[in-house]
């Protein structure tokens, strides 16, 4: 907001820069303004807040605790441990879907749980002496994205405002319901799969993950009759993993 003048003799004859009018005079050199108050004897500054202290002690320093009214840094990075657990326990019971199911949790995105599950999933086949890690994250990877656009397509386009998937609520929820097969893969540990049992016990895992995330899809896209139609490519998709555990 400085002007320069030309002429040597303006301003009480001192050329260069000049304020031309005492509104908009800031002071040089700073950003602040003049009219910051210093805080009061009570700590409120000047705008009679006073700001909230932190939580003092060695444990609160090391630990992700910030301002009182600030949330958890686990939760500002998407991290939600009762999402995890409310949804470990939809797939572990489905009976339970409707009781427990909030939008909140439904529209949730969390990926914690499911990259936990394919690990477990992994290093389970690792103890069998099967090493598929990079089979395991390319058939999920494929997976997710093909049945991410087929969930799109099957989205309830008649609403006056249709659902909005995003490819992170698929792949939370595909890897959520990926539970089951955990545990047909901790079991192919101490014994083979490959006989009239294993075939049943892998039917019954997948028939598992498929209900769970069937459900779970059919409410995220609100849906009507259509569970069965999208549960087709949910058990082809899940058969994939249990072939693995039991053939590969």
């Amino acid at each position: 907001m400085s002007f320069y003048n030309n002429s040597a003799n303006t301003q009480g004859g001192h050329s260069g820069f000049f304020q031309p009018s005492g509104q908009f005079a800031f002071p040089q050199g700073s950003m602040s303004f003049q009219n910051n108050a210093p805080p009061n004897n009570n700590g409120q500054n000047g705008l009679g807040v006073s700001p909230d202290p932190l939580p003092t002690g060695v444990l609160n320093a090391l630990s992700t605790k910030g301002y009182p009214h600030e949330p958890p840094l686990l939760e500002e990075i998407g991290i939600n441990f009762d999402h995890i657990i409310t949804k470990t326990r939809i797939v572990f019971n489905p009976a339970i879907f409707k009781k427990v199911l909030s939008d909140e949790i439904l529209n949730d995105a969390d990926l914690a749980g499911p990259l936990i599950f394919f690990l477990l999933f992994g290093l389970f086949l690792l103890l069998a002496g099967k090493v598929h890690f990079g089979y395991i994250y390319g058939v999920a990877l494929f997976g997710t994205v093909s049945l991410h656009n087929l969930s799109k397509l099957m989205g309830n386009n008649e609403s006056s405002s249709p659902v909005k998937l995003q490819f992170f609520n698929t792949a939370s929820v595909l890897g959520y319901c990926f539970l089951p097969l955990c545990f047909l893969s901790l079991i192919g540990v101490f014994q083979s799969l490959n006989n009239k049992m294993g075939y049943c016990l892998g039917t019954f895992f997948v028939f598992w993950s498929t209900w769970s995330s069937s459900a779970f899809l059919n409410s995220l896209l609100q849906l009507h009759g259509a569970r069965a139609l999208i549960a087709y490519p949910l058990m082809i998709y899940y058969s994939v993993f249990a072939l693995m555990v039991i053939f590969v």
